[in-house]
């Protein structure tokens, strides 16, 4: 009788994994079997206002400037803003110190990026721009970015999504396999989901806008998780997000496990708070309304990362494992070593499309602790543990620094 609440758990768990799972195996050989789009002749140079959220960056705002300046676009078509955010170093000096232009905000009781990028739009002129740019201050960006950009803006799309990926891969076994992870995500959901004409979702990070877009519906995104309430938006008003894979820019990422543990819990905690309030709300409507695009849509929301649906499915495995044997019991463990052969295949088609396999392998050996790590975060917040509406800065490191 032990097992029967077991049993009850874990069915439904195993039905839930294994249509997330096959969602992604389903995206990932969209991506092989079907064709590249055909690239298209520039015919109109659209006007670009680029805006970066900065809060205390001296560090690296620099590198963001020089990489902005060195970009491959008519000068007179794109502007720079620098948001300098509630600074207390040298943010704005240094932004200054280039031909940019810096907007300065000093409204301590309304922090967080999502109201630095409200404030700034306000500041603009819309008339003067086709689009608005976003980039986060710890990035550099392709030379053709906003080439690529235009080619998007000039087939109509109002909301892009860039290749968004990690600058610092070789610094650490974790920056190595958050490049590995960024590659799938780019490439086998991203770019898969673009050629499936789908929408993908907003990474809160080198995001496009279409002016006409932001009239219509501004910015009103405050959340700790600003990016997911935004995208949960634009679904709502049926605006599809394109993914735009030669428009890259490149984050620094966080070195280890500790720098990155403020970033990560702020994340998940904003993802989960978004599932609750709106993910599950356009999986539902989608599926009463056999509305596809907002249940396609609401996927990204109500479907586990790549990291938790790993931990799940090991999670259900043990469960399965302590079970009375039974032909159910069978059935669990092979349905829960079948899913996580499929995960490990794809991880390892992330591996192979990412190059430098000797590097890959050795961060491999961590994961066992980055699942771990990861597992214990995810608990944090979706049990409102960790519980915050207050933005935390994410520690940064120097390009040219090593950790001991």
């Amino acid at each position: 009788m032990w097992a029967i609440p077991l049993y009850i758990i874990l069915v439904p768990l195993i039905l839930y994994l294994t249509v997330s799972t096959l969602y992604l195996v389903f995206l990932a050989v969209a991506f092989f079997a079907l064709k590249e789009p055909k690239g298209q002749e520039i015919t109109h140079f659209n006007r670009f206002a680029i805006l970066v959220p900065a809060h205390d960056e001296d560090l690296l705002i620099s590198t963001l400037c020089e990489s902005l300046l060195k970009i491959q676009y008519p000068s007179t078509h794109y502007e720079t803003f620098i948001i300098a955010d509630n600074c207390k170093d040298r943010t704005s000096e240094i932004a200054a110190s280039f031909p940019i232009r810096v907007l300065i905000r000093n409204e301590p009781n309304r922090i967080g990026k999502g109201y630095a990028i409200n404030w700034a739009l306000d500041q603009l002129e819309f008339d003067k721009y086709e689009a608005v740019f976003m980039v986060d201050a710890d990035n550099i960006v392709a030379p053709t970015l906003l080439i690529e950009l235009n080619k998007s803006v000039n087939q109509g799309e109002m909301a892009i999504q860039c290749y968004n990926t990690v600058a610092n891969r070789s610094d650490s076994w974790f920056s190595e396999l958050l490049f590995v992870s960024r590659t799938v995500n780019n490439l086998l959901y991203h770019h898969s989901k673009y050629k499936l004409g789908l929408s993908s979702y907003l990474t809160g990070n080198g995001m496009c806008f279409s002016t006409e877009l932001l009239r219509q519906i501004g910015w009103n995104a405050f959340s700790i998780g600003e990016d997911w309430e935004y995208y949960a938006k634009l679904i709502d008003n049926r605006i599809k997000i394109t993914f735009a894979k030669d428009a890259k820019v490149f984050h620094q990422e966080s070195r280890s496990l500790k720098q990155a543990t403020s970033q990560r819990l702020r994340w998940s905690s904003g993802r989960f708070a978004i599932l609750k309030n709106a993910g599950l709300r356009l999986f539902f409507s989608g599926l009463r309304n056999k509305d596809w695009f907002s249940l396609d849509a609401s996927m990204p929301l109500v479907f586990p990362n790549y990291s938790l649906q790993v931990n799940l499915t090991v999670m259900s495995l043990i469960l399965g494992l302590i079970l009375p044997t039974s032909i159910l019991r069978t059935a669990i463990i092979h349905a829960n070593m079948g899913l996580l052969f499929l995960l490990a295949s794809l991880f390892l088609t992330g591996a192979y499309l990412s190059g430098n396999y000797l590097q890959v392998l050795k961060a491999f050996l961590h994961v066992p602790l980055f699942l771990i790590w990861k597992c214990i975060i995810d608990i944090l917040s979706f049990t409102g543990v960790y519980k915050t509406n207050r933005w935390v800065r994410t520690k940064r490191s120097a390009p040219s620094e090593k950790e001991g």
